[in-house]
């Protein structure tokens, strides 16, 4: 989930107005769309339902859920910035904070993905996702697992090793100062349970990429928008340039964050 500049606040790390923020959305699109997609349709997608996509960003997993549950389905794309968000005939999209919105109930699915890390009131949240559900309806909370840092498989050097492990260090930072929970992944199946829900189930997953793809485009993009706070922290221009170096170097292999997509359903009435 994001911010624009005007709205920043505490548990938002980006900002949907940059000149950035487009390709930040697309490379999180073109590593996560597929793992999603994937659950989504073994809990049983399907035409006719009702979806609510929240911290939708640049909208690609709500334009493929208003193909799957088209003709006769509807999405619900939430975001606090919803400028890159496309519409569609059987998508309405919705400005603002999933803290004080209400949703629409009797939702089939309701998908939440990299927005409850970022918020302090990430379990209160995860309630009201829930209660907006129809009965047997599944709630899909997808979060990385920030507290994993071994993502160097291969490494062109030992000084691209040292500004990678820095700039991993004040980025993450910069989050949990905000209010950001980089461990909260682990805790999301515990956290549905006690909101009532059952059958919940953690799918855990992650892959490598090399420099120029997939995740080092996004840690690229994301020393862009948070070169600031990156300065602040004690990288220099000078660091900051070479790290986007390294993460456009072929050589370099990262793996991306494990990323746990947690599941859950409420229960169907008797």
């Amino acid at each position: 989930m994001t911010t624009t500049a005007g709205q920043q606040a505490a548990g938002y790390m980006f900002d949907n107005a940059t000149d950035e923020a487009k390709n930040q959305l697309r490379h999180l699109g073109e590593i996560l769309d597929a793992g999603t997609r994937r659950i989504l349709v073994e809990a049983g997608l399907a035409s006719g339902w009702k979806v609510t996509d929240v911290g939708a960003g640049a909208g690609t997993l709500t334009a493929w859920l208003s193909d799957q549950v088209a003709p006769g389905g509807h999405v619900t794309a939430v975001d606090l910035d919803p400028r890159h968000i496309p519409t569609g005939p059987n998508i309405t999209v919705r400005a603002g904070d999933i803290r004080h919105l209400k949703l629409e109930g009797s939702q089939q699915a309701v998908v939440a993905r990299l927005v409850l890390m970022h918020l302090p009131e990430r379990e209160q949240v995860l309630a009201h996702l829930a209660e907006a559900l129809a009965p047997g309806g599944a709630l899909v909370v997808a979060d990385w697992d920030c507290t994993w840092r071994d993502m160097i498989r291969r490494s062109p050097s030992p000084r691209a090793t040292e500004l990678l492990e820095q700039f991993q260090t004040a980025l993450l930072a910069f989050g949990e100062s905000r209010g950001a929970d980089m461990g909260w992944a682990k805790r999301a199946p515990e956290a549905m349970l006690r909101a009532g829900l059952h059958d919940v189930a953690s799918h855990i997953e992650s892959r490598s990429w090399r420099g120029g793809t997939g995740i080092c485009l996004l840690h690229r993009s994301n020393s862009i928008q948070r070169e600031a706070e990156l300065l602040d922290a004690g990288m220099t221009r000078e660091d900051l340039t070479e790290l986007r170096e390294v993460l456009m170097d072929p050589e370099l292999v990262l793996s991306g964050y494990l990323m746990h997509t947690t599941v859950g359903y409420r229960t169907t009435r008797a």
